[in-house]
């Protein structure tokens, strides 16, 4: 298991990756810092850049707190964004390793659970893929044409 600083991620103008990382607060913020550097490096417009960023972090934030009890310490997350201007698109994957705990399972959390509401008005397309072995969050937004300055 890792941090997100302790092994250098994949890092280049087409995508970032990082495998492995703990699943835990401090951990995503730095995914987050990491995500804003590779966006700004990106031909989009800043609301773009924004509405990505939050999804992403909205994703990983959901990983975090539906997919393993609060203190797990085999608890971790993968994480990789790839642009695709060729293809028209922007792809992020949140990949979590546990079981998905529904926020109204837990009384203090009945009032939130907005979060994939959230990705879904943020992406152009989002799904959600549970199985035994974790949960997957792919989405994906589209370019307009060849024009990435009006991405989203």
């Amino acid at each position: 298991m890792s941090s997100a600083y302790d092994e250098p991620a994949s890092f280049t103008p087409d995508g970032i990756c990082h495998r492995g990382v703990r699943a835990d607060p401090s951990e995503i913020a730095l995914l987050r810092g990491s995500m804003r550097r590779w966006l700004a490096q990106l031909p989009l417009d800043d609301d773009c850049r924004q509405d990505i960023l939050l999804a992403s972090y909205e994703a990983l934030a959901n990983a975090v707190e539906h997919a393993y009890t609060p203190g797990d310490p085999a608890a971790t997350l993968d994480f990789e964004a790839l642009y695709r201007p060729a293809e028209g698109q922007l792809h992020v994957l949140v990949t979590d390793h546990g079981v998905w705990h529904d926020a109204s399972d837990d009384e203090s959390r009945r009032s939130r659970g907005h979060g994939l509401t959230l990705i879904r008005n943020l992406t152009s397309e989002m799904t959600v893929d549970r199985t035994p072995e974790g949960t997957v969050v792919d989405m994906r937004w589209s370019l307009n044409g060849n024009d990435t300055s009006d991405v989203h």
